[in-house]
Formats: C-alpha cells, structure tokens, sequence
C-alpha cells in the first residue's frame, strides 16, 4: 500500500518538480539538440518531457519553431492529437500557439486545421483551430 501511494504521489508532484528545476547550460544545449531532431510528435512530447524546465527565454522560441514546424508540416494528426490528450502537454502547445515566435505561422495553422482535417479528428483539429485563430 505505501509503494502505491509512493507511486501516485510521485505521479503528482512530477510535474511540479521540473517546474522547479533549474535550467543550466547543459540542459538548454541538450534541448536544442534534441528540438533540432524533432521530427515526430513522439520525439517533439519526448523533448518537452525532458527539457521543459528550460520552456524560457531562447530555449521557448527553439521549443516554438520546433512545435511550429511539426504542425506545419500536417503529417501523423492523430499522433499529435493524441499527444494533446495529455493536459500539460496541450497547454505548452496552446501555450506556444500564442507565442511571438509562432505569429507568421498561425494562417497556416489555422488553414490546416479546419481544411485538411483527418477523418475522426474533428473535434481535435476544431480546438487547434480556435487556439490559432488569427487575431483581428
């Protein structure tokens, strides 16, 4: 009983741990890297995963070009829809969707979402859509 409430309090404060841990030099070199290579929303949620204590400053513009590229690109929706059923996920997504960096791309986010949506995914590509609506 106690390793099972080890496990699910461990499960809870993961979270707030990386929020709390430093970024140094090392980690924010290693997330450039690792972004460079993101070419699968697998490898971009692995990235995020492992280097979100460092979502600031440079390193959040190199985490927005990587998520905008991958969006952009339009391929394995339903992995990335998938991948956002994972809350704090989504909310870097979104997060990201409203960054500086992400402005020049948001049409054709927006473009992609509501017109090359994959079959079963509409409520999905309707929420991506609204988070990157052009603001007027």
């Amino acid at each position: 009983m106690r390793i099972v409430l080890f496990v699910v309090a461990l499960s809870i404060s993961g979270p707030a741990l990386a929020a709390d841990k430093p970024c140094t030099k090392a980690d924010a070199a290693n997330a450039q890297k690792a972004l460079d290579r993101a070419s699968s929303w697998p490898q971009m949620q692995k990235a995020w995963q492992d280097y979100r204590h460092c979502d600031g400053d440079a390193t959040a513009e190199q985490f927005t070009d990587a998520l905008m590229r991958l969006i952009i690109d339009w391929k394995n929706v339903d992995v990335f829809a998938g991948a956002m059923k994972d809350e704090q996920f989504k909310s870097f997504v979104h997060t990201h969707l409203q960054s500086p960096a992400a402005k020049d791309d948001l049409q054709d986010v927006y473009a992609r979402a509501k017109s090359r949506c994959p079959a079963g995914q509409d409520g999905f590509c309707a929420e991506l859509a609204e988070a990157a609506k052009p603001k007027k």
